[in-house]
C-alpha cells in the first residue's frame, strides 16, 4: 500500500556523510539559514508560488511558513522577503477552496453554532489533507501578524473573510472530514482527501492536527467529538511493543520516525502529560532509532526531511530545545567550541540536527532531501529546524477519558522549557 502518493518521486539520495565531532556554531547556523532563505526566494514563480510537480500549493505553504518563522534572519533583505511572503500568501488565498459542511459521516454536527458552516481547504492536486496542513501553518502565522478580526482579502474565494474566519473554516473542514466510528478501526484519523473518505493513516493525521493547533492561535475551536475520536485513532496507531507510531496500525508493518513524531504531536494536542505511558513509549522509540539515516523511502531520521520535520515539531513541543536527558542516543558528539545556548555545552537532539544540516547543505543554500521530499519542500523544513521554529502550544482542554492519562503533568520538572525563535 502506498503511503505518500502526493509528491513526484525525486532521485533517492541516501545520506552517508558522517557528522563531524565539532558542533555547528551559532554563526554557521545563521549562515545556513540565510543561504537557505536566499535560495528559496530565488525559486519563487511569477504567480507567487513554488513549483513542485503540480503540488505547488503544498510547497508554497511550507516555504512561506519558513520565511515567516525566520523573520529575525531577514536583515537587509527584509523588504524583498516581505514581498516574497506577501506574494506567496496572495497565491494561497486566491487558490483556496470552500464548501458548506455540517456533520461528519456519522451525523455528528461539527459547526461551532450548529447547523451548517463554511469549510476552507486547498485542493492540492487531490491530496487535500496534506496540502491544507502545510498551507494552514503559513496562513495562520501570517494572520496572527494582521489580527484575527482583520479582513484577509477583498477578492477571490475568500473575499471578505477575516483571518479568524479562515482559521475556523479550516478547522470546520477537517472536522467534517474526520473518519468516524462508522469506519471501524480507522475511527478518528484522516486520509488524503477532503471531504474525507472514511479511512485514516498516521502520516496524514498529523497534518490535520497541526492545522487544528495553528488554527487555535486565531481563535478557532475544535469540536469535542473530534478530539475524543482522535484519541481512539492514536491508541490504535501506536505499536504496543515498540511505542512507535504506525502508518495504519502495527499490522501495517510501517512503524517509523515520522509517524512517531506525528503521534507525539497529536498526543500533545489532546492534552496528554509527559508521564503518559503512550508519550514515554514514543519518546523511547525515537531515542532508540535516532541515529539512523534515510532509507527505504519511509524509514530513518537524518537526511529524511519529512521525518526530521515531524520529529522536530513533536520534540520542540514536548521537550523544548534545551532538554539533554530524553534523546541521548545521538548521531554525533557535536561538542566543542561554539556549543552554547540553550544547553550550556551539552549536546542534545536539536544541536544534533543542526550539526547534520550545516554539514550537508549544498553550496547554493538548498538541501537535497530524499525520495518524495526534495528541493523547496526539504529546504523549507530544514530551515525551520535550524531556525528553532516555535510550534504553538495547543490550547488546554480536558483530557479525553480514552487516553487513560497518568500523572498530573510536568510542572517543576524542567522538561517543557521553551526557546522562542
Amino acid at each position: 500500500m502506498a503511503k505518500f502518493t502526493w509528491l513526484p518521486l525525486a532521485a533517492a539520495l541516501t545520506a552517508t556523510a558522517l557528522a563531524p565531532a565539532m558542533a555547528a556554531t551559532d554563526a554557521e547556523i545563521t549562515t545556513a539559514i540565510d543561504n537557505g532563505l536566499a535560495w528559496l526566494a530565488g525559486q519563487q514563480q511569477a504567480d507567487g508560488s513554488w513549483a513542485y510537480g503540480g503540488y505547488d500549493q503544498a510547497a508554497t505553504g511550507a516555504v512561506v511558513a519558513a520565511f515567516i518563522s525566520q523573520q529575525s534572519h531577514w536583515g537587509a533583505d527584509a523588504t524583498a522577503y516581505q514581498t516574497v511572503v506577501n506574494n506567496g500568501i496572495s497565491y494561497l488565498l486566491d487558490t483556496a477552496s470552500t464548501s458548506t459542511v455540517s456533520t461528519r459521516n456519522d451525523g455528528v454536527n461539527i459547526c461551532p453554532a450548529g447547523g451548517s458552516c463554511t469549510g476552507v481547504y486547498w485542493y492540492g492536486a487531490g491530496e487535500s489533507t496534506y496540502t491544507t496542513g502545510l498551507v494552514a501553518t503559513a496562513i495562520d502565522q501570517y494572520g496572527e501578524t494582521k489580527g484575527a478580526s482583520a479582513v484577509a482579502t477583498a477578492s477571490g474565494p475568500l473575499a471578505g473573510y477575516t483571518w479568524g474566519q479562515i482559521a475556523q473554516g479550516i478547522t470546520n473542514e477537517y472536522s467534517a472530514s474526520q473518519s468516524s466510528v462508522l469506519n471501524g478501526n480507522r475511527d478518528g484519523g484522516w486520509r488524503y482527501y477532503i471531504p474525507g473518505n472514511g479511512d485514516s493513516d498516521m502520516s496524514t493525521t498529523q497534518w490535520a492536527v497541526l492545522s487544528l493547533i495553528y488554527d487555535q492561535t486565531l481563535g478557532a475551536t475544535t469540536p469535542a467529538a473530534v478530539k475524543s475520536d482522535l484519541a481512539s485513532w492514536l491508541a490504535f496507531a501506536q505499536d504496543p511493543g515498540t511505542g512507535a507510531g504506525c502508518y495504519q496500525g502495527p499490522a501495517s508493518g510501517l512503524c517509523e520516525n515520522s509517524d512517531t513524531g506525528g503521534l507525539l504531536l497529536s498526543l500533545k494536542f489532546l492534552g496528554a502529560s509527559i508521564s503518559d505511558p503512550a508519550v514515554q513509549a514514543a519518546l523511547n522509540f525515537l531515542n532508540a532509532n535516532w541515529p539512523t539515516y534515510a532509507n527505504s523511502t519511509w524509514y530513518g531520521n537524518f537526511g529524511q526531511p519529512y521525518a526530521m520535520w515531524a520529529d522536530y515539531k513533536a520534540l520542540e513541543l514536548w521537550l523544548g530545545l534545551d532538554d539533554t536527558t530524553t534523546i541521548t542516543n545521538l548521531l554525533s558528539t557535536c561538542s566543542g567550541a561554539g556549543l552554547g545556548s540553550p544547553t550550556s555545552g551539552i549536546c542534545n537532539w536539536w544541536q544534533d540536527y543542526n550539526q547534520w544540516l550545516v554539514a550537508n547543505q549544498n553550496a547554493d543554500g538548498s538541501w537535497n532531501g530524499y525520495a518524495y521530499w526534495y528541493g523547496p519542500l526539504a529546504t523549507a523544513f530544514d530551515v525551520g529546524i535550524l531556525g528553532a521554529t516555535y510550534i504553538p502550544i495547543p490550547v488546554s482542554t480536558p483530557e479525553p477519558a480514552s487516553l487513560a492519562l497518568l500523572g498530573a503533568g510536568v510542572a517543576g520538572l524542567g522538561l517543557l522549557r521553551r526557546r522562542r525563535a
